[in-house]
């Protein structure tokens, strides 16, 4: 029980900053916490943190999808950025190519950053 207390205080925490307390309880197995809505629409659970509320078995597919992009992106990214450290440190440096491939991680953040922005918590009823 004194796990409990600790996450009283992290709800009271919660409430504090604006957040609203949901008639719903965290999907996590055993948890039974209530949920809130914070300011800016994220659900969250006191032990667990962000939450996703999904509705139907195409929802969790979506979500899925979206967390395969996101991972994929990921490397994507750590490959991009090693040839970009490679190719800085090496002794005949091509500004024009190093440019070239700055722009692929550029590009590569925004598909992530976009993937991310449609991956928000659905909305209670």
């Amino acid at each position: 029980m004194s796990e409990r207390k600790d996450y009283t205080r992290i709800m009271a925490e919660y409430l504090k900053a604006g957040a609203t307390m949901l008639s719903l309880t965290c999907p996590v197995e055993g948890c039974g916490l209530p949920l809130f809505k914070l300011r800016t629409g994220e659900i969250v659970c006191a032990a667990h943190g962000k939450v996703l509320l999904v509705r139907s078995d195409e929802e969790v597919k979506e979500i899925r999808e979206r967390i395969t992009m996101i991972s994929v992106l990921d490397k994507l990214e750590e490959k991009t950025l090693n040839i970009i450290r490679e190719q800085s440190e090496g002794e005949d440096v091509d500004p024009r190519e190093i440019i070239g491939w700055l722009e692929v991680l550029e590009r590569i953040r925004r598909l992530k950053e976009m993937s991310r922005e449609k991956q928000s918590p659905s909305k209670p009823s």
